[in-house]
């Protein structure tokens, strides 16, 4: 991914559109995957010919040829890439870095955050075979976590952009989707499509002013509101799909206004699968709240899903976490503090917004939920072979009071094991001692990254699914509140907590709040810094009184 970012920077030094340097970027991919090609524009004396060998190629992948710059040095570029292999996520971070991140290049407006992506063609279960239709695709960031779910299922892309095409053409031939069609052209009189209906459908409407479109004869909402941007592009959409769609839409639509209209076809229509409300500020320079509507045909229910609070301020934007247990809460169709699975009947049309049903005053969430995993240390037996290796033992007597704990002194040889690695502790992961009335806690350091550190028997080790939630976990439950929560939860298990006893321990919703998240993060930098000056004096003290 770094070696993409610096093609990229170094391309730009000779061309000033962004969108045909991230295309030459993608030619020159595919290019030095093809090592025949490649070592021969790398040997070729001529830069002329060079030029038309470049070319050629291109045209028999059927791609459109934007030419490099001639002061541009093609080989280094070319010898950068060789022996390199570049894997489906390392592109996506790529693409995500250069439109979600590098904002400069203003390229925000045709890719999608990484995490919807990954969390709509999980909603959609696309199987092999199955049609997909994806209009006003953008330069074709879906593609990247399409291919994760099925590569081999019957891909329809259209967007009104040529350069943005083309960019999705060269990341399909870089994917190797077996049947992908991508063309240009309008959302509103396409006519080129094989079929008029696809099994799954995902729609990011663009927010286009001005369009004037006429809703057709068959449209349930007519006559198209001028201020409910989206609809047309769904009402089009509505018409393709056959057994399921996604679209992304701005969370205001949802209530009373200009996307009244559209709440009511959509329940009257049984058409209404879930809703899922996401976090602000979660795409650069776009201040509305969005939500996904997810349909299908015949529901009499629908579920609501309130994730305004799953995530985590990265720089100025906010990124979405918890995708697992949004799925779990979308699949299970579950009732929790988040999601309300409710009768259309009980749904006002006026308003599908989820975060309108919600009372998350008193809301809680199990530990687990914040959890990558939870399990207990144990004895391993030593063994006199050739095999033994150097290992820390930790044990409650380690724990550092106030702050990491990142001295560990108690070395030993152990048999080298499988077991070894899968009971290790690692930076940021948070121990709890399994016994007591108030259990003692620890939080890891970095200083455990090239060792194999093994938590004593009577110890509980949490990993969190983010460095920031352990660091915020580990100052809550060191906290008044978070005391008093787990002296209770401790008394209600006679004393005694094991890992599956601990991954149901009830927390305040407001712990995933970001704000919450992010002052627990400073104040952790507070409490290591006093807990630094607290370990001085008290080596001084224990010096002077000649311990």
């Amino acid at each position: 991914m770094k070696n993409l970012l610096h093609i990229f920077n170094y391309i730009q030094k000779y061309h000033d559109d962004n969108l045909d340097i991230l295309y030459l970027t993608l030619e020159f991919l595919l290019i030095a995957r093809n090592a025949n090609v490649s070592n021969a524009l790398i040997v070729q004396k001529h830069k002329t010919r060079a030029l038309e060998d470049f070319k050629g190629f291109l045209e028999s992948l059927e791609l459109e040829v934007v030419e490099f710059h001639p002061s541009l040095n093609y080989k280094k570029i070319l010898k950068s890439l060789q022996n390199l292999t570049i894997k489906t996520h390392s592109l996506a971070e790529f693409i995500q870095i250069i439109t979600m991140q590098k904002t400069i290049l203003k390229l925000y407006e045709y890719a999608t955050p990484i995490e919807i992506n990954t969390l709509v063609c999980a909603i959609l279960e696309i199987k092999n075979g199955e049609s997909v239709y994806n209009p006003c695709c953008g330069l074709g960031s879906w593609l990247l976590h399409l291919n994760t779910y099925s590569k081999d299922c019957v891909f329809y892309g259209l967007d009104i952009n040529p350069k943005l095409i083309r960019i999705a053409k060269a990341l399909a031939l870089l994917l190797e989707f077996k049947f992908c069609t991508l063309n240009v052209g309008n959302v509103f009189s396409e006519t080129f499509v094989p079929t008029e209906k696809y099994d799954k459908v995902f729609c990011y409407p663009p927010l286009l002013q001005h369009l004037n479109i006429k809703a057709p004869k068959e449209s349930q909402l007519a006559p198209y509101n001028k201020t409910a941007l989206e609809v047309p592009f769904i009402d089009y959409s509505l018409m393709r799909f056959e057994k399921k769609a996604v679209f992304i839409a701005r969370t205001a639509l949802l209530s009373k206004g200009a996307g009244e209209r559209l709440c009511k076809h959509l329940l009257d229509s049984n058409l209404l699968e879930c809703v899922i409300e996401l976090p602000d500020n979660i795409s650069p320079y776009k201040a509305e709240s969005y939500s996904l509507l997810v349909i299908s045909n015949t529901n009499q229910r629908c579920l609501l899903i309130d994730a305004r609070n799953f995530y985590l301020k990265e720089g100025k934007y906010n990124k979405l976490i918890n995708l697992e247990n949004i799925l779990d809460l979308y699949f299970s169709k579950q009732a929790t503090q988040y999601s309300y699975l409710l009768d259309y009947a009980k749904i006002k049309e006026t308003n599908i917004r989820p975060s309108a049903y919600s009372h998350h005053s008193n809301a809680q969430i199990s530990l687990e939920t914040l959890l990558e995993c939870a399990y207990r240390g144990s004895r391993i037996a030593s063994k006199n072979d050739s095999g033994l290796i150097s290992c820390y033992d930790f044990g409650i007597k380690d724990f550092n009071p106030y702050g990491f704990s990142d001295s560990f002194c108690d070395s030993t040889l152990k048999a080298n094991s499988a077991q070894l690695n899968l009971l290790k502790i690692k930076p940021f992961d948070v121990l709890f001692s399994m016994r007591g009335v108030i259990p003692k806690i620890a939080i890891i350091g970095k200083e455990a990254e090239d060792k194999i550190v093994l938590p004593n028997a009577g110890i509980l080790v949490l990993r969190f699914k983010d460095s920031k939630i352990a660091k915020a976990m580990y100052f809550y439950f060191s906290s008044k509140d978070g005391q008093e929560i787990l002296k209770k939860f401790y008394l209600n298990h006679n004393e005694r907590v094991g890992e599956k006893e601990i991954k149901v321990l009830q927390i305040p919703s407001s712990c995933l709040e970001s704000k919450f998240l992010e002052q627990c993060n400073t104040n952790f930098i507070q409490l290591c810094k006093h807990g630094e000056n607290i370990a001085k004096h008290t080596k001084n003290v224990k010096t002077l009184l000649g311990f």
